[in-house]
């Protein structure tokens, strides 16, 4: 059997090892393979931001790791002030200033947002937009935000994407 690469056709085994000829099996020479790594994003980061959703990265705790620079936007923060920050105290819940601190007010236990992310950490659950409301503070003062969210774990991390985005109209 023949291995050539499938990029360059360049032969990958000398010739004398082959067995049959009229069969070929492709690969990638390491030539062809420095080259299509230059191209490929070197950190998680890099790679979020390919993604054009807001997306957020918690652990098992609930504390955010990483972002995308669409989710920094929608937060209208750096990664600096998300890192190493609870959900509800980067999303600026009204609740996460409450005694305990976020995760730990007689509020959370109706989050919707974390009942997502434990029953995603917990059971391995992906969930896909389901809709959630967050009571935020603003410059402006409290406002109600709508969202739908959508989790996937990844070992023992927690991708969170957040989509459409819209102040909650009064009723």
């Amino acid at each position: 059997m023949r291995r050539i690469c499938a990029w360059c056709k360049k032969e990958l085994t000398p010739r004398e090892d082959m067995g049959m000829e009229s069969e070929i099996t492709h690969g990638i020479c390491s030539l062809c393979a420095l080259k299509f790594s230059r191209n490929v994003p070197k950190t998680m980061k890099s790679m979020l931001d390919l993604i054009d959703e807001p997306v957020l990265v918690l652990d098992s705790l609930g504390i955010i790791r990483t972002a995308n620079e669409k989710g920094l936007k929608l937060l209208g923060k750096t990664l600096d002030e998300v890192a190493d920050h609870l959900g509800g105290d980067a999303l600026e819940c009204s609740y996460a200033r409450e005694p305990g601190g976020c995760g730990k007010t007689e509020h959370c236990r109706t989050c919707a947002v974390r009942n997502i992310l434990m029953d995603t950490l917990i059971h391995g659950h992906c969930h896909k937009k389901v809709p959630a409301y967050q009571k935020i503070r603003t410059p402006g003062g409290e406002r109600i935000m709508r969202f739908y969210i959508s989790t996937e774990r990844v070992g023992e991390q927690i991708l969170l994407r957040i989509d459409d985005v819209a102040e909650k109209l009064p009723t």
